[in-house]
Order: structure tokens, then C-alpha cells, then sequence
């Protein structure tokens, strides 16, 4: 603790007197991942990230680079660590508001909503992608990146009308354990990217500003005629059951093989999670498209 209020009592006075050339983009240490890969595909490199290790698990890409410090728990970071790193500014998401108090005994703080109760995240994504342009001087590169992102959507709907029809409502879905699951719905990035694409989701239940509603297996036998996409890494102990799980396999969709895995994503990211969720979920339903259509085939022949 004292090591700590000392790193506080030095960091602060650093962090408030250093100057950046007008040039110059800005130090920044990043506390919620959306952010972090943002200002990756931006091409700028933090200098400090929050749980890299998860991130590049979860985020996958683009990849936090070898060497930008750790600087722990997104939801509590190494105070003494973020002080010896003195950044010119500390990144965090608005539900990471509680502290910024101490945040800002080592550096002034900037907070970015992209999940709210009013939903939205893909348009608020993209606001925040050119305020994140204008911060760290890659105005281009964040008009760019908002560009790229509609255009390969835009792609990928275009696809999937040519290649799947009529597309089946889609439940997607992770797992907490064996009979419970997080729905992906209302107000989260992947439902803005359903809806982009011109793919119906299957879920009408509540969901939290999150966009994710908690649900018993069961519930997913709600829409019979859905099709059902779910997030790797499966926890342990259903990686372990899942194929025994009775209550799994009578759910419609997994009963008429229509359910498929989908890579690990990071739920509440920004543009670069909405782009590669994108590519992921056109890819897995132009795949099942081209399968069913070889097993009808066969099935006629």
C-alpha cells in the first residue's frame, strides 16, 4: 500500500505536467477491450492494456503486440503499474466509471458509451471509432475503418441473399454451464450485425443493456424452426456432456442438425468484433447452405 500511494503521489504530478506535441498522438493505457482493439485496427499501439493474455483469447484479432505492458484487471488494474507507465491518458468504457477517481490521480480519464440502455452499439461503435481518430490523430484511418466495416457487411449480405433462402431465424447463444445460456438479442453488436445482414434472430426475450438475456436450455425450444449457431470455447464440464445432454439434443435445432459452432468472439466489442463476426456467421451459414444442398442432392439422386 505505501509502495502504491507513493507511485500515486509521483505519477499524478507527471501525468498532469507532461506535454505532447501537438503532432504527436497521445499515451494511452486501455481498460476495456472494444476500445483496445479499435485503437489497434487504427493502427495505434497502447501503451498499456488490461488483461492482454484474455484479450488476445476472447478479441483474437487484431492481436495485442508482444511488449505492450499488462496492466492487470480491467476492473482493477495495478495503480502502482499504471503510475510507472504514466500515461497522458487512461481509456475505459462507461460502466468502468466507478473508478475514475482513482484513475485520475495518475492520469486524466476519457470515457466511451457504446453499450446503453439504448442500444445501438454498431452505430455507436462507429461514433466512437472517429472520436478515438480525433484523439490519437488517425482521422483517416478511423474514416477508413468505419468504411471498410459497412462495405464487407454490405458484402456479406449480398451472399447470403444469393446463397440462402429463405435464411432460418438463428439463435445464438454461450454457454455458462449445462443447462443455462447467455441469448444474444436487443441492444447487443451481434443483433445490429443480424440485422445488417438481413438474418432474423430467433430470441424475443429480455435482454440486459448488454444485449445478452440469460435463458434455461429449454427456452430455446421456443422457435422450432430456428437454427442455432453457439460460441467456442464451451465451458469444461460441457465440452464434456454435451453430446449425452439429453435435454440438449431434443432441442429442434440440434435434433434436425441445424446448430453449428462459432469461433470465440469477444460479445461486447466494437467495429473489428462486428466485421469478423460477420465474415464468421456468413461463412458457417453459406457452408451449412452448400451441405444441405449436397445432401438433398444425394437424397434425390
Amino acid at each position: 500500500m505505501a509502495a502504491s500511494a507513493a507511485a500515486l503521489g509521483s505519477g499524478a504530478p507527471r501525468a498532469a505536467t507532461r506535454a505532447t506535441a501537438q503532432h504527436d498522438a497521445p499515451r494511452v493505457v486501455v481498460l476495456d477491450w472494444g476500445l483496445a482493439e479499435t485503437l489497434l485496427a487504427l493502427g495505434v499501439v497502447p501503451a498499456g492494456v488490461a488483461e492482454i493474455g484474455d484479450y488476445n483469447a476472447n478479441v483474437v484479432t487484431p492481436r495485442v503486440p508482444p511488449g505492450v505492458p499488462d496492466v492487470g484487471l480491467r476492473l482493477a488494474p495495478s495503480l502502482e503499474w499504471l503510475a510507472q507507465l504514466a500515461p497522458d491518458l487512461i481509456l475505459i468504457n462507461s460502466s468502468q466509471e466507478s473508478q475514475r477517481d482513482m484513475l485520475e490521480r495518475i492520469a486524466p480519464v476519457r470515457a466511451f458509451a457504446v453499450y446503453t440502455d439504448a442500444g445501438a452499439p454498431y452505430l455507436r461503435a462507429a461514433s466512437v471509432t472517429r472520436e478515438l481518430g480525433a484523439l490519437c490523430r488517425r482521422e483517416a484511418a478511423a474514416q477508413a475503418l468505419i468504411a471498410q466495416t459497412a462495405q464487407a457487411l454490405a458484402a456479406n449480405r449480398a451472399r447470403l441473399a444469393a446463397a440462402v433462402a429463405p435464411a432460418r431465424p438463428l439463435y445464438l447463444i454461450r454457454f455458462f454451464d449445462a443447462r443455462h445460456v447467455g441469448v444474444y438479442g436487443a441492444r447487443s453488436l451481434f443483433q445490429d450485425v443480424l440485422d445488417t445482414l438481413g438474418l432474423a434472430n430467433a430470441w424475443r426475450g429480455p435482454t440486459d443493456y448488454w444485449g445478452i438475456g440469460v435463458a434455461p436450455l429449454e427456452a430455446l425450444a421456443a422457435a422450432p424452426d430456428a437454427s442455432m449457431l453457439y460460441f467456442d470455447p464451451l465451458p469444461q464440464d460441457v465440452a464434456r456432456t454435451l453430446a449425452s445432454n439429453r435435454l440438449w439434443r431434443a432441442l429442434p435445432p440440434v435434433a434436425h442438425d441445424r446448430v453449428a459452432a462459432l469461433p470465440p468472439f469477444w460479445g461486447f466489442g466494437m467495429l473489428p468484433s462486428a466485421r469478423r463476426f460477420g465474415d464468421a456467421i456468413t461463412r458457417t451459414l453459406l457452408a451449412a447452405s452448400a451441405s444441405a444442398t449436397h445432401a438433398t442432392g444425394i437424397a434425390h439422386s
